[in-house]
């Protein structure tokens, strides 16, 4: 992988938008106070409306959200075929407005007859991060990456190269990228159980960096986790918001933390989508949160037993105050 790290291209991001706000006078100091730490503490979100199912991505076999790529047109996810395992597909429409159109299947590049899961594609689109369990890993899973040139060719992925650096003997898989532009790094989160034996019931969440000879080796975010597990992280942009799903309640529900700025430890994490939040007797647990690029969308994984084992939602959130 150290060729592949030299091709790493980071991408400018764009201006978030100015919130302007009108005074009938000067401010006192009270709301100069009241402004900076609003400017410090970024943006505040409404709840999360109630989810809605996205039909086009579903079938009577398990779905999963896995990532969505910055523009928001692509979104990746996972479907349980009982012949072929978990494999990996992308779905993408014109406009944001617009119907996801009939999902594609990966390549033989990313998907084998293994399982293939947990797919994540970097904000430039020329990277994917995913788990498998195929034969010559390190583990019962791990992490692997693929390269493509042109970055809306579905079938322009090279094939995955293992990504040993952040692998273990157990369990690893939920790869999220930061791409942190405030502080000029690069982190990559995901959920470990790093022991021989280890599964994603008893996975923590870890990060590593990268460095110049690549990704370094992971450590816990021990603010993030808990005795049991901590699985599928996914970063906000910007780096200050995180959401997870973890059975720290009993079953598995959306949980989420904030910072202030990225050199800051993450904050205790609260419940973001819990199972009694749906109001749906038949749904078991949520999991797989995906956060679009603009923070107002979060894709979900809903579990109904008896009527599927999983299939993707979609909630949304307002901005209510606060700067971008």
């Amino acid at each position: 992988m150290a060729n592949d790290t030299l091709r790493w291209v980071r991408l400018p991001v764009a201006s978030a938008a100015m919130t302007i706000m009108m005074w009938a006078g000067m401010p006192t100091a009270a709301t100069r106070s009241a402004m900076d730490l609003s400017a410090q503490q970024g943006p505040r979100y409404s709840d999360w409306l109630q989810p809605q199912v996205v039909s086009v991505l579903n079938t009577s076999l398990p779905e999963y959200p896995n990532g969505i790529s910055r523009d928001g047109l692509s979104l990746y996810f996972q479907r349980t075929n009982p012949v072929t395992g978990e494999d990996l597909y992308v779905a993408h429409r014109p406009d944001h407005e617009a119907d996801w159109g009939a999902p594609v299947q990966l390549p033989k590049t990313i998907n084998t007859s293994s399982n293939e899961r947990g797919a994540f594609v970097s904000a430039d689109g020329h990277w994917l991060y995913f788990a498998s369990d195929r034969p010559g890993g390190m583990g019962a899973s791990d992490l692997y990456i693929s390269w493509r040139t042109k970055v809306h060719d579905d079938t322009a992925w090279e094939p995955a190269q293992n990504l040993a650096a952040v692998n273990s003997v157990g369990f690893d898989s939920g790869p999220t990228l930061l791409e942190d532009d405030e502080r000029g790094t690069t982190q990559l989160f995901f959920n470990s159980a790093p022991f021989p034996g280890g599964i994603q019931a008893v996975a923590d969440i870890y990060v590593s960096a990268l460095g110049p000879g690549g990704f370094e080796a992971p450590v816990p975010v021990a603010e993030l986790n808990s005795p049991v597990q901590e699985g599928r992280p996914y970063i906000r942009h910007d780096g200050r918001e995180i959401f997870f799903q973890s059975n720290r309640a009993g079953r598995l529900e959306i949980w989420s933390s904030t910072r202030s700025s990225t050199a800051e430890l993450w904050s205790e994490p609260t419940v973001a989508i819990s199972v009694a939040d749906l109001n749906d007797p038949t749904v078991s647990a949520v999991t797989t949160p995906v956060l679009s690029w603009d923070r107002a969308t979060l894709f979900l994984g809903l579990v109904r037993p008896g009527i599927d084992n999983g299939n993707v939602f979609v909630a949304t959130r307002e901005r209510v105050t606060g700067k971008e």
